[in-house]
């Protein structure tokens, strides 16, 4: 099975949340743990539960966290607006 594309929008999200205070090191470290846990899940769950669903799952996980990024982006205000209210403040 190959990696579950939810874990990649899992370390985007927090990639982006992060932002620039995120380290090499701690980039690294995320994705080191979004690679073992995409293995784990990907060859545990179907041997403990084999009626699961993991690519549904996966599929489903993947469009929840895609939301989480895009209303987060919609919300976020443009780099000018926060400069122009802090300008202005």
């Amino acid at each position: 099975m190959p990696d579950l594309t939810s874990i990649n929008a899992i370390e985007t999200l927090i990639s982006t949340l992060a932002g620039s205070h995120e380290s090499a090191t701690v980039k690294a470290d995320i994705a080191i743990a979004g690679t073992a846990l995409s293995l784990l899940a990907s060859t545990l769950i179907p041997s403990l539960a084999p009626s699961v669903d993991v690519t549904g799952i996966d599929a489903a996980v993947t469009k929840i966290v895609t939301g989480i990024s895009d209303l987060r982006a919609a919300v976020a205000p443009a780099p000018a607006q926060t400069a122009e209210a802090v300008a202005n403040a």
